[in-house]
């Protein structure tokens, strides 16, 4: 993983951070061919320069988010923006 991904990730709280590690861990593995970044204050991966996943601290808890969420052609998925 990245410095400043790790970084983000130690910045947070103890629980949040082992959620975040887990999704960057799972997330490069998955996404192998995928480049990343802090873009826009949090952790984005990115194939072919667009934008496909990233997450973020939100009051609520983290934020999964997902980019180009109509090419996942799932009936039940709610896209919005």
């Amino acid at each position: 993983m990245k410095p400043e991904i790790q970084d983000y990730n130690d910045s947070l709280s103890e629980t949040d951070n082992a959620i975040c590690n887990t999704l960057a861990t799972t997330i490069c593995t998955e996404l192998s061919d995928a480049t990343y970044k802090i873009w826009h204050a949090h952790p984005v991966w990115f194939l072919n320069e667009n934008p496909i996943v990233g997450y973020s601290k939100q009051k609520k808890g983290i934020r999964l988010m997902f980019w180009s969420g109509a090419d996942f052609e799932e009936t039940a998925l709610n896209v919005l923006g």
